[in-house]
C-alpha cells in the first residue's frame, strides 16, 4: 500500500480512483512476476508438439539437394 501510492488517490471521481487502483495492481503485479525470474533467463516450458507439416517432413526421406 505505501510502496504503491494506494493510500492517497490522485483523484476524486470514483470512476477515476477505481483506474487508477486497477493500473496500480497491474504494475504491482508485473513487478511481482519480474522478481519471479533472474534477469535473461526465460521460465522452463515443455516443448511443443510437432506440426503436422513437421511429421511429413520426418516421415519422408528426401535426396539431399545438390
Amino acid at each position: 500500500m505505501h510502496a504503491h501510492g494506494l493510500r492517497h488517490c490522485r483523484y476524486r471521481a470514483l470512476a477515476k480512483v477505481h483506474v487508477q487502483h486497477v493500473l496500480t495492481a497491474a504494475g504491482a503485479n508485473i513487478v511481482r512476476l519480474s522478481e519471479c525470474f533472474r534477469p535473461g533467463t526465460t521460465p522452463p516450458r515443455p516443448p511443443r508438439p510437432l506440426t503436422p507439416f513437421q511429421r511429413i517432413c520426418q516421415n519422408t526421406q528426401l535426396p539431399p539437394c545438390s
